[in-house]
């Protein structure tokens, strides 16, 4: 073969080869290309059936009731945009409502009217909040000697300390004045009060002045130990603490009849305080040295968490306590953050610990109930898609948009009420329904993107399409 023949063959050859590789990557190319147009096709059909269960299947909530300014509507509120609730909640004797952030001013809102509306209509009696039993019981007892919005002030955390709770406070008080009261009190354990030491040392003081002035110094050491930086104090110390309040629960049981004829009228007061004693105990002995070794620097970050969970155990160990010792009888409503009230806080996906992004949670409150509790408790979750709201330091903060396609809040606005509900316990598995049994992202905060299956940590979503910060009350 000559010289040109053969380069030419061999040419061939290499172009044939050139040919077949670059047919092959054009061939793949486009099956990627058709692939993954074919998943966008999927992916917006998907999305599209989700808003469209949504827009048939979300309850429009009206907005009634207590405005932004905390004036109350003079129209009187028959709930008829809630009648539906009755069946959802017919069998449930707790119903826990959360709030993805402290701060909002429909949060509040809504909160305050779904709580008359339970109370009203449906038979539930007790309130508890996200807030120090101790507190809470003694602003319950002295109700009728205060106003409104000094028993708010005295019962409550103060990033509910808003213009849009103070109609909640007198329509307690007006309650009180009836034979169907509602019924304030607390499931947390944190700190102490100016309050709750003089009502208690002014309450001991007519049996004992001694013990009284004992029971006022403890209280403010136990004030005073949450600060404390230094471990070798704390050592030397929480054993005395300790043996001080058993002490005080020794005076308690001897001189319990005596106590009762002071308050005839409130015989949830002996047992209430009875409770508090256990739980300074109690925190005494687990959750106060993670305390002292955070603010001392020593793994920070560990330590936050393992206070954390201990709180809420104790949480959910003070709403059992109310449910099956205090109450028995009664229907309660729980009013918390979202991460505390929700159902299985330790299998969602991804949350925020307060330092960083955690894909190992551990449970909280909602969580840790007992089963005889838990499986009569119906938990919503409240979320929005805009505004801005306060955070717990006072700034105001708004939410982080845009939203993600295929996200709770992104599904969710497909409603188009300013307000809406979607309860997530009748539906079946379904294509339509799919986005509440597969991993979401929604935001803790309106900021904080935690990842969860809806279904695993809400019974029911109360959706609102904006928020805006609470307005603070001024003295």
């Amino acid at each position: 073969m000559t010289d040109w023949k053969r380069k030419l063959t061999v040419s061939v050859m290499v172009l044939a080869i050139l040919s077949s590789s670059w047919m092959g990557a054009a061939a793949h190319a486009m099956e990627n290309k058709a692939g993954k147009t074919a998943n966008k096709a999927v992916c917006a059909n998907q999305d599209s059936m989700w808003k469209e269960w949504i827009k048939k299947n979300a309850k429009p909530i009206a907005k009634i009731g207590a405005n932004a300014s905390g004036k109350e509507n003079t129209a009187e509120d028959t709930y008829k945009d809630l009648q539906f609730f009755k069946t959802l909640l017919k069998d449930k004797r707790m119903v826990s409502l959360g709030e993805a952030s402290h701060g909002a001013s429909e949060y509040n809102l809504a909160k305050v009217r779904l709580v008359k509306f339970l109370h009203e209509q449906m038979g539930y009696d007790v309130l508890a909040f996200e807030s120090n039993l101790a507190d809470t019981t003694i602003a319950s007892v002295q109700i009728n000697h205060d106003k409104p919005q000094d028993t708010m002030e005295k019962s409550i955390f103060g990033v509910w300390h808003v213009q849009e709770n103070l109609p909640l406070f007198e329509y307690i008080a007006q309650q009180s004045r009836t034979d169907h009261p509602l019924i304030l009190t607390g499931v947390d354990v944190q700190g102490t009060s100016k309050t709750f030491i003089t009502f208690v040392e002014n309450w001991f003081g007519g049996i004992d002045q001694a013990k009284a002035k004992e029971f006022a110094e403890t209280e403010r050491w136990f004030a005073e130990m949450h600060a404390y930086n230094d471990l070798d104090q704390f050592n030397r110390e929480q054993p005395q603490l300790i043996e001080k309040y058993r002490m005080i629960q020794q005076f308690v049981k001897e001189n319990e009849a005596k106590l009762k004829q002071s308050y005839p009228k409130n015989p949830e007061l002996i047992p209430s305080l009875k409770r508090v004693l256990e739980n300074r105990i109690d925190m005494l002995d687990t959750y106060m040295i993670h305390m002292v070794k955070l603010f001392a620097q020593m793994e920070p970050e560990y330590h936050i968490q393992e206070a954390s969970y201990i709180r809420d155990l104790q949480m959910a160990n003070n709403a059992a306590w109310l449910a099956e010792r205090l109450y028995p009888d009664k229907k309660i409503i729980v009013w918390g953050h979202n991460y505390h009230v929700r159902k299985h806080n330790s299998t969602m996906i991804t949350e925020h610990n307060g330092f960083d992004f955690n894909n190992h949670p551990y449970p909280t409150m909602g969580e840790m109930l007992p089963y005889s509790v838990k499986k009569n408790n119906y938990v919503i979750g409240l979320y929005t898609y805009q505004g801005s709201s306060n955070l717990n330091n006072g700034k105001v903060e708004s939410v982080h948009l845009p939203h993600k396609s295929g996200s709770m809040e992104d599904i969710l606005k497909a409603g188009g009420h300013p307000v809406s509900f979607v309860d997530l316990t009748g539906a079946k598995l379904e294509p339509s329904t799919s986005w509440m049994f597969t991993p979401r992202i929604a935001k803790a905060w309106g900021m904080l993107e935690e990842s969860m299956i809806l279904r695993d940590q809400y019974d029911g979503l109360l959706f609102v399409d904006t928020i805006h910060p609470s307005k603070r009350l001024s003295k």
